[in-house]
């Protein structure tokens, strides 16, 4: 729930974040990058309930979100217009949800957020979609991984992207450190799990945030944001191939902390953004080619 003391202290943790960032090397590769045709068909602002909304995935009439640390664990229902329609209590904590994707009989919530990088491992929820019930917790531990040498928001064990991919899922990690999002394959049903990237997406001008499938184009599409110690985000959209070479990239112009993409049909995703000291939580269709 919205709770105004919380959310200073979760202000002034993102001005720590984002001169943090402020101070990584920009990725001059994304200025060649192609060009992705894109346009905003709608944008609603989100119920205040979702200020901080994290990670999306398309259903057949809804989209369904999720709010990240320090919420209480619930999965929203919401309208293209914003509007919660259903809610559904989830039966274990909310350490850091920041990713949530679905096949046709579960969910998979991504407990994977990792900003201060001093998580020994992170977990994924299965949750079955008709009951809302944990059936399993997929527990991850990312080789090489140092939590007590990390630093925060300046290395590469975070995460806040998840995608389903018939028999396994796919993570995205935010790399604040390399800024080259690494790429890890999951499986749906062993329980631990060790994680070492299969690929790399490089040349993106920021961290990734959140990522689907586009089956009918054979493609990954992300987005992410590059921040400033003074508040700034200069979020982006881009498509990505199934061998993880970027197809094409544009600037998200006025939105802010964008957090969240699901596909909707075969030229339109919907994304959302979480609420930051110059932006409203929001949802907003966008038409891509």
């Amino acid at each position: 729930m919205y709770e105004p003391q919380k959310q200073q202290g979760m202000h002034f943790t993102l001005i720590i974040a984002l001169f943090a960032v402020s101070l990584l090397p920009a990725c001059s590769a994304s200025d060649e990058l192609p060009r992705l045709k894109t346009e905003v068909l709608a944008s609603h602002k989100l119920d205040n309930m979702l200020n901080e909304t994290s990670g999306l995935v398309c259903t057949a009439q809804t989209a369904v979100t999720t709010n990240d640390s320090g919420n209480d664990a619930v999965l929203f229902e919401v309208n293209d217009s914003g509007d919660i329609v259903r809610q559904h209590a989830l039966d274990f904590a909310n350490k850091d949800f920041e990713a949530v994707t679905a096949d046709d009989d579960y969910f998979y919530i991504g407990d994977v957020g990792n900003n201060k990088g001093h998580r020994p491992y992170v977990s994924i929820r299965k949750v079955d979609r008709k009951t809302f019930q944990k059936v399993k917790t997929l527990r991850l531990t990312y080789t090489d991984n140092s939590p007590k040498t990390n630093i925060p928001y300046a290395h590469d064990y975070d995460a806040e992207s998840l995608v389903n991919r018939t028999d396994h899922l796919i993570l995205f990690s935010k790399s604040w450190a390399s800024q080259q999002a690494r790429v890890y394959r999951i499986e749906k049903d062993a329980k631990d799990q060790t994680l070492t990237a299969i690929g790399t997406v490089k040349g993106l001008p920021g961290v990734v945030t959140g990522a689907d499938w586009d089956a009918a184009n054979h493609r990954y599409v992300l987005v992410g944001y590059k921040s400033s110690a003074i508040g700034l985000f200069k979020p982006f959209i881009a498509t990505v191939s199934p061998d993880w070479h970027v197809q094409g990239m544009a600037m998200l112009e006025g939105f802010g902390q964008v957090e969240g993409i699901c596909v909707r049909n075969a030229s339109e995703v919907l994304i959302t953004q979480e609420s930051s000291p110059l932006n409203t939580a929001r949802i907003a269709r966008l038409a891509i080619e």
